[in-house]
């Protein structure tokens, strides 16, 4: 059972929806337990795999209702597999009422808000123990992880495995693109996280004609950037496409891809970008650089300036373009979906041969 708050539109909810069908295609029973549904695309995608999404039908974080109902259902299984905060803290505090349910928790990013308090630091130390496995999407996501609850990776507790992608998705498009459209495209929720804002601003400097932004997502921040967007005068090259499930087109539409990330645990949209033959720009954070470095091309966080010059270099040098294009490729294959999804399985049958000791 994966338990997530919602599979609103996100990294790591888009991930599991490429994920879970393929899972189940292993042989494995596989269901989803949100807290409440949004009847989108990720939903959708889940569901005509076959798989049952159980909803608690509720936006309360934190009840007693919510409890039992959730200790009533995971019960029933042998593996729980979380996702995000709140999450992480609601089955590792109910951990006690099912002893013998294996908990599996990602780490899906290298910083969230709950690490600018330190006083939270001795109670995410608790939460975190009573996961068996603790799964980062990259190195430096773990590294991170470790300095905040300030121990050291001793044990099998620990492990590392990447996102993956589904590279065909992107590379049947290939070659099938307009390169006299340069379009460029930002694939992210609308957060502090993702910095939208940044591309927005590097517009102004971006010295080729007739270039277009295009931002695909939504999120808190959409109708702050539609505003700043608004009061500039690039308004009607700026487009905001809201939430897409047609990410592998888009894709092949655009001509460069731009991921502008503050911080990052990994860069799954960075390595969509690359599948699809697409030179990706990212900003220069962990998790992010090292998906990227390279391939394509990194630029320091919220240097627009630096952006719009990367932008235009790529615009203007055909030659150029093709080869961060080609790099870009041969890197993706590093991130086959198929090999997380194996590492995957082998954490759970792993767990299933151990005793509860353990």
């Amino acid at each position: 059972m994966h338990v997530i708050y919602s599979l609103e539109i996100g990294g790591a909810q888009r991930l599991l929806s490429e994920i879970l069908p393929l899972t189940m295609n292993r042989g494995l029973d596989v269901s989803v337990l949100v807290f409440f549904r949004l009847h989108n695309d990720f939903e959708r995608k889940i569901e005509d795999a076959g798989i049952e999404i159980i909803s608690l039908d509720t936006k309360t974080k934190f009840s007693i209702k919510v409890f039992i109902t959730l200790v009533r259902i995971l019960n029933k299984w042998d593996i729980a597999h979380v996702h995000l905060f709140p999450a992480l803290y609601i089955v590792s505090l109910l951990s006690f009422f099912f002893p013998s349910l294996r908990l599996v928790y990602t780490e899906h990013s290298t910083h969230n808000k709950r690490r600018n308090r330190k006083k939270l630091r001795n109670v995410e130390r608790f939460i975190y123990g009573r996961y068996k496995r603790i799964i980062s999407i990259s190195t430096q996501t773990q590294d991170k992880l470790l300095k905040w609850l300030n121990i050291k990776n001793e044990n099998s507790q620990f492990v590392i495995i990447e996102n993956g992608v589904n590279l065909t998705d992107y590379s049947f498009y290939i070659g099938q693109e307009n390169q006299e459209k340069k379009n460029i495209l930002m694939v992210s929720r609308f957060s502090d996280q993702k910095d939208q804002v940044s591309l927005i601003r590097a517009l102004e400097y971006i010295k080729t004609p007739d270039v277009y932004v295009f931002f695909a997502g939504e999120g808190p921040n959409l109708e702050k950037c539609k505003k700043m967007a608004k009061e500039s005068d690039l308004y009607d090259r700026i487009k905001f496409l809201g939430n897409r499930s047609d990410i592998p087109k888009l894709i092949a539409e655009s001509y460069i891809g731009v991921q502008s990330s503050i911080w990052e645990g990994f860069g799954l949209t960075a390595v969509e970008f690359m599948a699809g033959g697409k030179p990706i720009i990212a900003s220069n954070v962990d998790g992010l650089k090292q998906v990227v470095e390279g391939a394509g091309l990194l630029f320091e966080v919220g240097d627009y300036k630096e952006l719009a010059c990367k932008i235009d270099i790529l615009l203007n040098n055909k030659s150029y373009y093709k080869m961060i294009s080609k790099r870009c490729i041969k890197r993706s294959e590093e991130y086959n979906i198929n090999s997380m999804v194996d590492k995957y399985i082998n954490i759970y049958e792993s767990l299933m041969n151990c005793n509860s000791h353990d």
